[in-house]
């Protein structure tokens, strides 16, 4: 008898007090979080925009390319420019792309410049891995920068 009591307390308990773990019916999908992003990259506060770019970046948003691309052409921050061309590298759209190649020869500051120039051979090189093993044989820092940008990268031996 105090079994079956025990039982039935711990059934009665159990579906009583189970909880939805959909908290309001929210599902955190792709679309869900590429609008959280874009909606951060448009804000005032510089820092949340630099991040949001960054992270549109991270999950290879289409829709963030355009704005990217602007960031990188118009903003006055060296900082905001870095981030859109590495976020616009992790894309690989070839709008974004043709930027970078365009901005490592044209862009106004020098380390813009110079880091586009970076991200667009890391960029040829994930994309044209034959070519790669005989241009970057033991450039060490190379090969470190592109494994930043493309994490699976590795030059064949």
């Amino acid at each position: 008898m105090k079994i079956k009591l025990f039982f039935a307390i711990l059934f009665l308990s159990t579906v009583l007090l189970a909880q939805d773990n959909n908290i309001g019916n929210k599902v955190c999908s792709y679309d869900n979080i590429e609008k959280s992003y874009l909606s951060g990259f448009f804000s005032d506060n510089l820092g949340l925009r630099i991040s949001s770019a960054y992270f549109l970046g991270e999950i290879k948003s289409s829709m963030a390319v355009i704005p990217l691309m602007e960031m990188l052409r118009n903003s006055e921050s060296e900082e905001e420019r870095l981030i859109a061309a590495l976020s616009l590298t992790k894309i690989g759209d070839e709008r974004g792309i043709y930027l970078l190649k365009y901005q490592s020869e044209f862009s106004d500051c020098e380390r813009v410049r110079c880091m586009c120039e970076k991200f667009y051979n890391a960029y040829l090189v994930n994309k044209y891995p034959d070519i790669a093993n005989i241009a970057f044989e033991g450039d060490e820092e190379f090969i470190k920068l592109t494994s930043t940008i493309d994490p699976d990268f590795q030059l064949q031996e």
